[in-house]
């Protein structure tokens, strides 16, 4: 079994992983408002490959990640890429500029969300988790970043709660799957 610490200290590896293959989508959409989302948010609950499933993934994060500004596109990326090579200061100014231009932007709030989560401020993580998902409600990466905080801050019921909404949305998310079951041993809890 892989301790909680050992878990979250996987979380910088997986962003890098994750920003670099949203890199490569070459999708150009319109935000967490693109129609499409509902159609792949159906599709992703039924789908049964794990190749399915990732290219799936990879279209939702594509589309969140658009802001149907090339400006609006670069600032964000480059806050990305600040924050996989660890220039947080930097990120968190571009970061801020992204959410300041764009408050209806749910993947600005995501992005420093994450970067809050890296630096430790896990008060402000969840905070701009909980402007993501004001605006995003389906938005299992911010959910499931929202039970990494929780964990982190030591609020066991919120982390479960908050993962067990991620996998209502997709279901396919190993990690979270495995940190609900562990939650739910712990807590005394089973599944109905």
């Amino acid at each position: 079994m892989v301790s909680w610490s050992r878990r979250l200290r996987c979380l910088p590896a997986l962003a890098l992983a994750l920003l670099l293959a949203l890199g490569t989508t070459g999708t150009a959409l319109a935000d967490q408002n693109d129609p499409a989302l509902d159609g792949l948010f159906r599709d992703l609950k039924v789908a049964q490959s794990p190749q399915l499933v990732r290219q799936i993934e990879l279209q939702i994060w594509a589309r969140w990640f658009e802001t149907g500004s090339e400006e609006m596109d670069r600032m964000l990326l480059a806050g990305d890429r600040a924050l996989s090579m660890g220039q947080y200061n930097r990120s968190y100014a571009l970061l801020n500029g992204v959410i300041e231009l764009r408050p209806d932007l749910s993947e600005g709030w995501n992005r420093r969300a994450t970067l809050r989560y890296l630096m430790g401020d896990y008060e402000g993580s969840i905070a701009d988790i909980d402007e993501t998902l004001k605006l995003e409600p389906r938005h299992f990466g911010a959910l499931s970043g929202l039970g990494l905080c929780h964990l982190r801050l030591g609020n066991e019921e919120e982390a479960l709660e908050a993962f067990e909404r991620a996998l209502v949305h997709n279901p396919h998310m190993q990690g979270v799957k495995q940190n609900v079951k562990e939650l739910r041993d712990r807590l005394g809890r089973h599944a109905i």
